[in-house]
């Protein structure tokens, strides 16, 4: 009956690498996805549809010269937002992947122990490297966050000083006028 169980067990284990296969490669396919994602196409269509727009004392050119470097500081910060999105998605496979080989593993060994009072050894060892490992993946996720949040802040804030600059340059009426 012991025999059934840890049969049952390898195979439940067996079971969940192959969903957590299936779930890397849907997870890869959707953060493809997410990055191909192009904005410039419908900003340009924007941007020419501004520079058609004839408004007394403003320089048209100049504004949606402002407002395409705009567009272009949004772009670097979505692909800044992306690539942290892919790498924590990626991570989380690796740590997905990583914890079904260990599990694998340590259930494997357990079947092995041989009193009640090993056992809970085994069993207390595990729950502590587990917590171990736990605390420092979280450590290398919060790492990864905070450098995709910056680079992703980066890009606007270096360029919202210069845009206020040059929307007030535009917004001037010409002398005499």
């Amino acid at each position: 009956m012991e025999h059934g169980h840890d049969s049952d067990g390898c195979k439940r284990i067996k079971n969940g690498e192959r969903k957590m296969t299936d779930l890397s490669k849907q997870m890869s396919d959707w953060v493809k996805t997410m990055c191909s994602l192009d904005m410039t196409r419908g900003s340009e269509q924007l941007l020419n549809a501004l520079a058609g727009l004839n408004l007394p004392g403003v320089n048209m050119d100049a504004l949606v010269a402002s407002q395409r470097d705009n567009l272009e500081a949004l772009s670097a910060s979505n692909r800044a937002a992306m690539e942290g999105i892919k790498a924590v998605a990626e991570w989380q496979v690796k740590i997905l992947q990583e914890t079904v080989q260990e599990l694998t593993s340590a259930f494997g060994g357990l079947a092995k122990v041989g009193s009640p009072q090993q056992m809970v050894a085994a069993e207390t060892d595990l729950a502590k490297k587990a917590f171990e490992t736990a605390v420092s993946k979280m450590r290398e996720l919060a790492e990864i966050v905070t450098k995709a949040n910056q680079q992703a802040t980066d890009a606007i804030v270096n360029r919202i000083p210069a845009s206020l600059d040059e929307i007030k340059d535009v917004l001037k009426l010409p002398p005499g006028g």
